[in-house]
């Protein structure tokens, strides 16, 4: 990208959904309560200020009834649970008997009282660590917000809120019904303070395509509304007030971009096949379903990477088999017959106590702690109960199952002894499932490499997790902004890993698939069409790009890259090699 001018101000943050957009500021004043005055109230007044809250909580539960709607009809009802969730806070009989008796006890009008206790409850609640009081923070202050505007305003924030012209949505922090209420209103992004990439509300902008940029900074005193902005949340920057030149950059980029995405789709009824006839398998990863449209769109040849644990994220409770097998067979009914691996959940400990509505310990070091498989063999009846849903949707299409974060081979052993549990009780029961679906497992630690031939007996497939197995191999967070430089997947140990996995699967011949972000770089992909992977899997927006890239390549040629690039000995000349021979490709 240009450079920007020094008099151009721009700020980072970190991209929860990627795009670019143009529009003007909209910065939502934040906690309108805090200027609420405290007003002394006569007695015989009391119970008309109750009144007056009263119908403010009827306005935000319309409001929210109407969000409900919503979410259900574009996500699902099963989604539709989060607003669920603030109805309940909403209505909350404990608040309200509190906010009435500090209304009794010292005269005072009901804003003040109702901004006070629920504060109190805020404060309590903020000092917790774990996800689940995290989660519901978030739901009390955006209830908060709600029932104080609808007080002092006596309308709700979808009266309220009405853009007439682009804008970029501006505020400390949002929730999923923002999302949702905002999308249908002139936004074409937002930025936050505060959030992280796996909140609800990320979850929501990348399910909706909406631009988002979080973890900015001083917005308010850096911003101001009706400052003209131009969003690259992909490179994690806001422009302020852009002068022309870096204006018509970004219009350049945008056409460009919609221009590539038409091209893309024209393509979509070709596969990855390389000048010497190679076939790369090339499928999408999603996480909910809504998704599937652009697995069709961008003519994936399937989901590789299904990540059940969405379900499971915007929820405050468990699913139940029932509700999750609604949603795996409309997957695979959607899907029109083409091949869905579903990954089992694989989210850490803080959020199976959020669905548990327990506390648990917070753990110092979770990306190695209670997470993934190990939640599930610790826990069997909500393991079976999703493998349950999982193999009798099935019977609807082309179904392989996986199973994450496997570590030693006793542990794959557990975890296949449950499957053939579930599948015995199915068959017991008299309910339809295909007795051969394939099992796979990811490959994304070390012990696994090392493991690897004797893993590679008990499976059907592997698939190798980039994201984590490079994160394990090299021992470092790539969320931690103090060692994510050392974060790199083209480390000469990553590479050496990923030739091991490959090498057994080849011996025992069964089908290795990359599902990391690796896979949407086409320096590795070069490197994994010499490995002889049978596929990889992206998100959607990659898959024409890469299979654009495919086409152009000529396999036989590139397994003259193998050795030489095996016996580097630094992430630079790796990169470097591999750089060239992208350059190569593109400019023959």
């Amino acid at each position: 990208m240009m450079p920007a001018k020094e008099n151009i101000r721009g700020l980072s943050g970190i991209s929860a959904s990627p795009g670019i957009a143009f529009g003007e500021a909209y910065i939502r004043k934040q906690d309108s309560d805090t200027n609420i005055a405290r007003t002394i109230i006569p007695v015989d007044k009391i119970e008309d200020e109750i009144k007056k809250l009263k119908k403010a909580q009827d306005l935000v539960a319309e409001e929210l009834e109407i969000l409900r709607k919503k979410v259900a009809a574009y996500l699902g009802p099963s989604y539709s649970d989060i607003i669920l969730a603030q109805l309940t806070i909403l209505r909350d009989a404990e608040i309200l008997r509190e906010v009435r008796a500090y209304m009794k006890e010292h005269h005072v009008n009901a804003a003040f009282a109702y901004r006070l206790i629920v504060n109190q409850y805020l404060d309590i609640l903020e000092e917790q660590s774990s996800e689940y009081f995290k989660e519901r923070v978030a739901d009390i202050r955006d209830i908060k917000r709600r029932v104080l505007r609808a007080l002092i305003t006596k309308k709700s924030m979808l009266n309220t809120l009405r853009m007439e012209k682009p804008v970029i949505f501006i505020a400390r922090e949002l929730s999923p019904t923002d999302i949702m209420m905002l999308v249908s209103e002139n936004v074409r992004g937002f930025i936050t303070e505060f959030g992280g990439r796996t909140s609800h509300v990320a979850i929501m902008a990348r399910t909706l395509k909406v631009p988002m940029l979080i973890g900015v900074e001083d917005l308010n005193t850096q911003i101001q509304t009706g400052d003209e902005l131009i969003l690259d949340a992909g490179r994690e920057k806001v422009w302020i007030r852009p002068d022309a030149e870096l204006r018509e950059h970004y219009q350049r980029e945008l056409r460009l971009l919609q221009e590539q995405d038409r091209h893309f789709r024209e393509l979509s009824n070709q596969k990855a096949v390389t000048r010497d006839a190679y076939h790369l398998r090339l499928s999408a990863n999603i996480s909910l379903p809504i998704e599937v449209k652009d697995v069709l769109k961008y003519g994936a040849e399937g989901i590789g990477l299904y990540r059940t644990e969405y379900l499971y994220m915007m929820k405050h409770q468990l699913p139940e088999e029932e509700e999750l097998f609604r949603e795996y067979r409309h997957v695979m009914k959607s899907v029109s017959g083409l091949p869905v691996i579903m990954r089992t959940l694989d989210f850490g400990g803080d959020k199976m106590s959020a669905l548990e509505n327990r506390d648990i310990h917070c753990e110092e070091n979770p990306f190695m702690g209670y997470r993934a498989i190990r939640i599930c063999l610790d826990k069997p009846q909500v393991f079976h109960t999703q493998l349950r849903a999982i193999l009798r949707s099935s019977v609807y299409g082309k179904l392989s199952l996986m199973l994450p974060m496997i570590t030693h081979v006793e542990q794959l052993e557990e975890s296949l002894e449950h499957i053939r549990s579930v599948k015995d009780a199915l068959e017991r029961e008299g309910i339809p499932f295909d007795p051969q679906v394939p099992v796979g497992m990811m490959i994304e630690t070390p012990s696994a490499v090392m493991n690897i031939r004797t893993l590679a007996e008990k499976v059907d497939f592997f698939s190798i997790g980039t994201n984590d197995l490079t994160q394990y191999v090299l021992a470092v967070d790539r969320g931690n902004e103090r060692v994510n430089k050392i974060y790199d997947h083209y480390d000469p140990a990553v590479i050496r890993m990923i030739r091991i996995v490959t090498d057994a699967a080849r011996k025992q011949q069964i089908p290795v698939y990359i599902c990391g972000e690796m896979a949407s770089e086409p320096a590795a992909v070069l490197l994994f069409l010499a490995l002889g992977v049978d596929g990889i899997s992206v998100a959607t927006r990659y898959i024409g790009a890469i299979r654009e890239f495919v086409m152009q390549c000529d396999r036989s040629e590139l397994l003259k890259i193998l050795d030489p690039l095996l016996a580097m000995n630094t992430r630079r000349e790796i990169t470097e090699y591999l750089d060239s021979q992208v350059k190569k490709i593109l400019q023959q």
